[in-house]
């Protein structure tokens, strides 16, 4: 509901706003929207069962994309045309986000029972995820048993209620370090967002490079295509036969490095219909892979860990995102041209590959001393992939 109330906001301001400090509110209230974004994946992972996490996450993904490509579409159609202006397409937005939030009035909120009995059976199931050895089970354990007073405390006091909190979050941020998936797949969430918010943001400038005239302009017939077809990926993600898990590094590894090399591509090219084909190829890869990091992470959480988790993989890829910007591309750092930005992009991801690579290397390594070891035990850890 915070979500959609602050897109109101912020499209009422876009269509009755006038004044500088009316857009300076605007961006407040956008902000805040794009914030409360993570609450509707941690609501749609609480209420679902988790055998069917990368169904939802795939239809959360795909009904996104497929309503960026109607909206695309709608656009360039009015615009090209001349039966709509601007103020149509924001006025069009306003009554869309409008309908979002009767929508999210609709919604049943969550009971904190159902919470408490979620946390309480992943906890008593957390054998199945087969620990290595003790002192890692005992671990978890003692986080889950921490999560649950955390949840299930009623504090007698306003800063009673505030520590518990804090503690809270203290508990649900020791996931990172028990559970290796979730750390391989938040390493390349947060990594791997930076470079792709970057080249969303300048991709527009490198065309505007290799375009000689109107003709030439397709950009929003572009982004028509790269939403469908990143929507029909993201879909057909929970019919693919793949073991993230077990083989997510190499494919971590094999995918930052053939983005980089699409992106040093895309950097040297002339071609605008080129360098369309590449934009689109980079970004269905980076909205497959999204998809898999969602249902892969969201399976190893507890259900009061999603938005903690999501919400800092988000903060810490924006964190990058605007170190990276001030390097390259705003005149206090760099300032490089556009084409000069897209190769250190390309340089960006190559680094991606490098780090899983390595950390391919050392799973290696890791499991060949086990197997040489005569006391290594024989199962294998959902944590430890």
């Amino acid at each position: 509901m915070l979500e959609a109330s602050c897109l109101c906001a912020t499209w009422a301001f876009l269509v009755w706003g006038t004044t500088v400090w009316q857009m300076q509110l605007m961006q407040v209230a956008f902000g805040i929207a794009s914030a409360a974004e993570i609450a509707y994946y941690s609501y749609m992972y609480a209420v679902v069962d988790q055998k069917h996490y990368k169904k939802i996450t795939s239809y959360i993904r795909a009904a996104a994309l497929v309503g960026k490509f109607f909206a695309f579409g709608l656009a360039q159609f009015l615009v090209s045309t001349g039966y709509g202006s601007y103020l149509l397409l924001n006025q069009i937005s306003f009554g869309s986000v409008s309908a979002i939030l009767i929508i999210a009035v609709i919604l049943p909120p969550i009971p904190s029972k159902i919470i408490a009995n979620r946390v309480r059976t992943e906890a008593g199931n957390s054998e199945a995820h087969g620990y290595r050895d003790e002192k890692q089970y005992e671990e978890n354990k003692n986080s889950s048993s921490e999560e649950r007073v955390a949840l299930e405390a009623r504090p007698p006091t306003i800063d009673n209620g505030i520590v518990a909190y804090f503690y809270a979050i203290w508990s649900h941020f020791k996931i990172f370090k028990n559970n290796k998936v979730v750390l391989k797949w938040s390493l390349w969430w947060a990594l791997t967002s930076c470079g792709i918010f970057q080249v969303y943001n300048y991709v527009q400038t490198l065309w505007a490079t290799m375009q000689k005239g109107d003709e030439d302009t397709k950009n929003g017939l572009t982004e028509c295509a790269n939403t469908l077809i990143a929507a029909l990926i993201s879909f057909l993600v929970q019919y693919m036969k793949v073991n993230w898990i077990k083989r997510g590094e190499l494919i971590l590894f094999l995918t930052s490095s053939f983005a980089a090399i699409l992106i040093f591509i895309l950097s040297q090219t002339t071609n605008i219909m080129v360098a369309y084909v590449l934009y689109v190829a980079v970004a269905s890869i980076y909205q497959m892979l999204m998809t898999a990091a969602s249902a892969n992470i969201a399976a190893q959480l507890d259900s009061a860990s999603y938005g903690l988790v999501f919400g800092w993989n988000t903060f810490l890829a924006l964190t990058l995102q605007t170190i990276l910007t001030f390097a390259v591309a705003d005149e206090h750092g760099f300032a490089l041209d556009i084409r000069t930005q897209f190769v250190v992009y390309a340089c960006y991801f190559g680094v991606v590959a490098l780090i899983f690579t390595a950390i391919l290397l050392l799973k290696c390594a890791k499991r060949i001393k086990r197997r040489r070891s005569p006391n290594a035990p024989t199962g294998s850890s959902s944590t430890s992939a």
